[in-house]
């Protein structure tokens, strides 16, 4: 390996050292995309989606949604923003990947369902 880029890989360790002790990194850009808890489970039960449908929408295991839609954990990085774009277009998402929407088991509770 060459100094030059072994010095940029040892630059590079320092700054994720860096953020992860929470200092300014600069020239770092962070983007952070928030899901509501209970947003999950009400996007999936608007557009008719079953829960295994929809973890392969999303591109996670049905275990990570459970946990998702029981507000156990949030979603992040590009589930986050694929999440995002799904509550904006359903309809987009689910044509370009290919899903077609099922019969959902259950109706979606009002508290659920994200405001329009």
């Amino acid at each position: 390996m060459k100094a030059k880029d072994f010095d940029g890989l040892v630059e590079s360790l320092n700054q994720a050292r860096a953020y992860a002790r929470g200092e300014h990194v600069p020239g770092l850009r962070v983007h952070r995309v928030e899901v509501k808890r209970n947003e999950i489970a009400g996007l999936r039960l608007r557009e008719g989606l079953t829960q295994v449908q929809f973890a392969e929408l999303l591109g996670t295991s049905l275990g990570t949604l459970r946990k998702w839609e029981s507000g156990e954990r949030t979603p992040s990085g590009a589930a986050a923003r694929l999440v995002t774009l799904f509550a904006a277009k359903p309809k987009l998402v689910t044509q370009t990947l290919g899903i077609k929407p099922a019969a959902a088991k259950r109706r979606a509770r009002s508290g659920l369902v994200a405001a329009e």
